[in-house]
């Protein structure tokens, strides 16, 4: 900024009551800070202004950074994995405790100002974890923290942690939570999105496991949400609403006991394809019932490849009997018995860094093999001719009923599945030339169509759509039925009556989208 800009904002600061007090209903009192009073009465519309507010606001080192700080900068700008994503905000805030996100989520709504809010960066959708010069970035990796109760019966877990460094705190301990299945992947949006995990038959998604939220909402209160406080309904929109209602700053996440796995990473050559996908249907049919175990798959142009969990050291899983009836296939590496943090190792190699672009959408049906296969020659033939510099990745997660029964059992959430073995794709194509963007785009939109339709066609389609893998235009919310949508809408208006997340947050899943 300006030198001239900054001096008038500091003189225009100096001159402001220091704090204005105003009491929150059923809440934690807080302050509304002098720099939010300057920025209602100065700075709208001047999103540099704003920029230089905040960074008189949150005065730690780098706290505020602008595309003049140069190297620092672009650090925090290139923490989002899709290089299509990493847009040049006007400026990017880091608030490293629950205080100064209301502070800075006061400052912006204040003066109307467009911002974005970052937990990992691993959202693939422009817009969603990223903003350009428009607006502020909010990052919240700061907010970093893992602390285990003593009781050790919960973990606080900040929503910009990465799960790599939340295993660490805990796996030492003789405990889990249920989170990330890739270590790099931040907690945030995976716990909103509902998350899938390496124990979901046992457990259900990751969200179905939260205690309570601790949450900024539009007008800076904080509050903390559970299924048994004045806050439940809340916590109940928190589970499939996303973002609608405030900045969680904090999950309380329950903790349990965990040992070591067998894992066992194993890859096919392609012309075992169809063999492969009649084994994992008969995985899902048979061998998933046992909820020690789980499987990872996917399907590359090199062939299948597959990671057999189980959760007890064992010399092998009776579950996976329709993997090993197989007659061939590579091992990843030998069969071991190894710790959570072992298997971290293995699936955090396949993270791709630096320039490369990804993007990818969701869809859901009954499970049916002969189905999975005419989807995944779909695939095929849709990005047979990718350009030199892409790749597809086909990724079918087989889903057990009890996601559905346990959801249901831990508290209700809103996403409306039906109690059927069913698959979720997360397939996604990468790339690196920009100039691609646009045809991405519409191929990843073609390949969508005629997936739902195929699905359709067999009455196997499923309405659900999976937030943490849907793709830009998709309907996440829609998805969960009129009942469910009227929740989130319902709840979102009592939270945010003035619409601060609808009319200033840049992009997501939102009420504004339905």
């Amino acid at each position: 900024m300006a030198t001239s800009l900054r001096n008038a904002v500091l003189a225009a600061l100096a001159v402001i009551p220091t704090t204005l007090s105003i009491t929150i209903t059923s809440a934690e009192v807080i302050n509304t800070p002098f720099h939010s009073i300057y920025a209602r009465q100065t700075c709208a519309g001047d999103v540099s202004c704003i920029c230089e507010v905040l960074r008189e606001a949150l005065t730690g080192t780098n706290q505020t950074l602008f595309p003049s700080d140069g190297a620092i900068y672009k650090d925090f700008e290139d923490i989002n994995y899709s290089a299509a994503c990493r847009l040049s905000a006007a400026c990017i805030v880091s608030p490293k405790n629950a205080q100064e996100v209301s502070t800075a989520i006061n400052i912006l709504s204040e003066a109307g100002t467009k911002f974005a809010v970052r937990s990992g960066g691993h959202n693939y959708i422009p817009g969603f974890g990223s903003i350009d010069e428009g607006g502020v970035l909010i990052s919240l990796s700061s907010l970093n923290s893992t602390e285990l109760s003593e009781d050790k019966k919960t973990a606080k877990i900040g929503p910009g942690s990465r799960w790599q460094a939340v295993y660490e705190a805990l796996v030492p301990e003789g405990l889990v939570v249920i989170g990330g299945r890739v270590g790099p992947v931040g907690v945030g949006g995976l716990m909103l999105g509902g998350g899938l995990n390496y124990f979901a038959t046992q457990r259900g998604l990751a969200f179905d496991n939260v205690k309570s939220y601790e949450v900024v909402l539009a007008g800076g209160s904080i509050v903390t949400a559970s299924a048994d406080n004045e806050y439940s309904d809340l916590y109940k929109g928190l589970r499939g609403g996303a973002s609608n209602f405030g900045i969680v700053i904090s999950y309380e996440l329950y903790t349990y006991p965990v040992g070591d796995f067998y894992v066992d990473a194993r890859a096919y050559n392609p012309n075992q394809t169809s063999d492969f996908l009649h084994a994992f249907g008969k995985y899902q049919d048979e061998g998933q019932s046992d909820p020690l175990s789980s499987v990872t798959v996917q399907l590359l142009e090199t062939g299948p490849t597959i990671l057999l969990l189980y959760n007890k050291p064992v010399q092998q899983a009776k579950a996976f009997d329709a993997f090993y009836s197989l007659e061939s296939y590579q091992p990843i590496l030998p069969a071991f018995n190894g710790s959570l943090l072992d298997i971290l190792a293995l699936t955090g190699s396949r993270f791709s860094t630096g320039e490369v672009r990804t993007y990818g959408e969701t869809f859901s049906h009954k499970a049916d093999v002969d189905l999975m296969i005419e989807l995944y020659d779909i695939f095929t033939e849709e990005t047979k001719n990718l350009p030199a510099d892409a790749s597809a990745v086909w990724v079918p997660n087989a889903i057990p009923a009890s996601v559905a029964t346990l959801g249901k059992q831990h508290g209700g959430n809103l996403l409306g599945l039906e109690e059927v073995p069913q698959q979720w794709y997360e397939w996604y194509i990468t790339w690196t030339d920009p100039a691609q963007d646009t045809a991405i785009l519409d191929l990843s939109q073609r390949i969508t169509q005629r997936c739902t339709e195929a699905a359709k066609a067999k009455d196997l389609l499923l309405p659900y759509l999976f937030m943490n893998t849907a793709g830009k235009t998709q309907k996440v919310l829609a998805s969960y039925g009129a009942e469910n949508v009227e929740f989130i809408r319902t709840t979102a208006a009592k939270y945010d009556p003035e619409q601060v997340f609808q009319k200033l947050q840049n992009g997501g899943f939102l009420v504004r989208d339905l």
